[in-house]
Order: C-alpha cells, then sequence, then structure tokens
C-alpha cells in the first residue's frame, strides 16, 4: 500500500520536463552537453608547462643567503709549562682541603729552586700562597684555600701541639677580639682530647716562648678559656668567656 493510501484517477497529472527546465543541479546531470568522456576533457584543458622548462625562463638573480664562511678552527691550547702544572696539582690538593709541603714536590723535582722561582713569576699562578712553618715551607691556593685555614692546616702537619695552641690562641684574640675555649681543640682539625691540652699546657708553663698564654674560666660554668695577656687583659678575657656560655646556654 502507498504511503498515502491508493492514488485516485486524476488526482495526479503526470509531465514530462525537458532537461533545461530541470532546477539545479539536477538539470545538470540530464543535459548531455554537460557529459563528457574522459578523452574529451584531457583534450580541451591546455597543456601544463614543465617546471624544469619554467625555471630555466627565470632570470637569473642574485642569491639573497649567500652561504657563510666556514669557521676558524680553535687554535690548539699552548702546552702548560712546568710551573703552571706544579700550580693544578696545589690546586688540585687544596680542593681536598690539604696544602702541598715543599718536601713532597721535592721528591719528584731535582730543580725545586728553579721550578719554585718560575712559578712565583707566572701571573696565571698568582693565587699561589705559602705558609712558613719551623719544619717545611707549605702552598696552597688562596682562591680555593683560607690564608688562616691554610695556617692551621700547616700547623697540624707539623704536630707541634704546644706552638699550634699558642697561634690560635693569639690569633683569636687579635683577629676577632675573644679568648680560645678548651673544647675548641678537640675539634677538627686538631682532634686534642682533655688529657692531651692538659699535658700540652703543661708544656707550654715551662717554655718561655709561651709565657703571654693565660688560662681564665667562665663564671657561668667554670669552663676553661686561653687568651694571651698581651693582647687581652684578664677582666676583659673573663668578661667575653661568659658572654660566650651564655649565649650557648640560650642556644
Amino acid at each position: 500500500m502507498a504511503l498515502f493510501g491508493r492514488r485516485k484517477p486524476g488526482f495526479a497529472k503526470e509531465v514530462e520536463l525537458k532537461p533545461s527546465e530541470i532546477p539545479g543541479e539536477f538539470s545538470d546531470a540530464l543535459d548531455p552537453a554537460m557529459h563528457k568522456e574522459p578523452a574529451q576533457e584531457e583534450a580541451a584543458a591546455p597543456e601544463k608547462p614543465d617546471v624544469f622548462d619554467y625555471l630555466q625562463s627565470l632570470p637569473d638573480v642574485e642569491d639573497p643567503f649567500a652561504p657563510s664562511e666556514p669557521e676558524p678552527e680553535a687554535s690548539p691550547e699552548p702546552e702548560k709549562t712546568k710551573a703552571q702544572l706544579l700550580a693544578d696539582f696545589i690546586r688540585e690538593r687544596c680542593r681536598s682541603a690539604l696544602i702541598t709541603p715543599k718536601q713532597l714536590i721535592a721528591k719528584d723535582e731535582p730543580e725545586i729552586e728553579a721550578l719554585l722561582a718560575e712559578l712565583a713569576a707566572d701571573e696565571s699562578c698568582a693565587d699561589i700562597r705559602q705558609v712558613k712553618g719551623q719544619k717545611d715551607v707549605y702552598f696552597y691556593s688562596e682562591e680555593l684555600m683560607a690564608n688562616n685555614y691554610a695556617k692551621i692546616a700547616m700547623l697540624t702537619l707539623e704536630k707541634d701541639d704546644a706552638r699550634t695552641v699558642a697561634e690560635m690562641v693569639r690569633f683569636n684574640c687579635k683577629a676577632f677580639p675573644t679568648p680560645t675555649p678548651l673544647y675548641y681543640f678537640a675539634r677538627q682539625p686538631f682532634f686534642l682530647s682533655r688529657e692531651k691540652m692538659k699535658a700540652v699546657l703543661a708544656q707550654m708553663k715551662e717554655d718561655p716562648e709561651y709565657q703571654d698564654i693565660r688560662e681564665c674560666a667562665a663564671a657561668i660554668n667554670g669552663e676553661p678559656y686561653l687568651y694571651s695577656i698581651d693582647l687581652m687583659s684578664e677582666k676583659y678575657a673573663k668578661a667575653l668567656a661568659n658572654g660566650a656560655e651564655s649565649r650557648e646556654a640560650d642556644d
């Protein structure tokens, strides 16, 4: 059955339309003039120009992006002198918190004095400094190690405990100023126990070189401190020691 029921006679009239009378895109599809075979379309299309012929027909113009000149090869670095190699060796030891004794250098260098003179004259080695001990001369880089630390390292290497204690007490009195607690020498790099410190202090009392080193105690807890009477009075040393221990207790 049709969607709207049986169509009655005379209800609709069939009309045959010509292709030109059909509207829109359907008229094109039915127009024989619009139907062409592929061969006819290719024959009607204009001939495409050859790409290479086209490129050859273009006029010559200057390339705005001219190839850049190759970069010159880097010249090789000049070979380092023996003095510069020695400076590198000293710096490398400083990075490990070590100073370099002159005796260590002399083991591998028979012309040690000439090498050290060359080291001192080379501007690229200006950071290399030396600290003199009683047993040797020691080298370090001041860019990698503080001068005071180099001096402490020298004292600990020479294992002269009395001189080490005296030098550090005098330095602290002059530089800060402050007296030095005995427990200061129990820490790195000294590692002197209380028993060892008692023996060192007894030795210093008998040695004329250390007669300026005196002992006092903080009033707050009796902690023993050392100071140099040549650089600080006993009253001032006691006051500073008491203040230091008070701050320590508050912390």
